[in-house]
């Protein structure tokens, strides 16, 4: 008898902000903390530092959501980047600067914020619209292998957009990492 190997969605791991987080979407339930509350543009934030345990799925999809203060200018970006450790100490051992806790990402201390994102996984880019603040941006910006991220990690998100800063809450803010899981049946 033949076995087919299937794939099935987990449990997410969800960075957003646990004071006003309300995506409405059961399978994306907030784990770890990120405000992305008011982030200006040209602006960086970065999540406390998360653990995917010793038991992973080899690939997650990785999933944003936005929401505009004011209408950006078409297709402009929010960049999403790893910064993953091998330490399961938050400031110990971390690329580009990175301290595992929520809070402004300006880089590490002797270098700029554009030079310091270069020694993080770029891991996606959300692409805006010109919709008016209000309006909820959901997209898929790409998969990561478990290899990728290793155990331990925290997001850092880049607002690349010139012309409209996050909205001033972050109600619909959020990046989530959806384990794809293979499944012998």
């Amino acid at each position: 008898m033949p076995t087919e190997i299937l794939t099935k969605l987990g449990t997410a791991k969800v960075w957003a902000n646990t004071s006003d987080y309300s995506i409405g979407a059961s399978n994306l339930a907030r784990t770890d903390q990120i405000d992305l509350t008011s982030v200006a543009a040209t602006e960086a934030r970065e999540g406390t530092q998360g653990d995917f345990t010793a038991t992973q799925a080899g690939e997650y999809r990785v999933i944003a959501g936005v929401e505009m203060n004011v209408a950006p200018t078409s297709a402009e970006v929010i960049d999403y980047y790893w910064a993953g450790t091998t330490n399961a100490t938050a400031a110990s051992g971390n690329p580009g600067g990175t301290v595992g806790v929520d809070g402004d990402y300006t880089g590490s201390a002797g270098d700029s914020l554009d030079d310091s994102l270069k020694q993080l996984r770029y891991l996606g880019s959300l692409v805006l619209t010109a919709d008016a603040s209000g309006v909820v941006q959901i997209q898929e910006i790409g998969t990561v292998t478990s290899a990728e991220l290793g155990r331990y990690g925290m997001p850092v998100v880049d607002n690349s957009a010139a012309t409209a800063a996050m909205a001033n809450t972050a109600t619909h803010a959020f990046i989530a990492f959806v384990p794809v899981i293979d499944e012998a049946q």
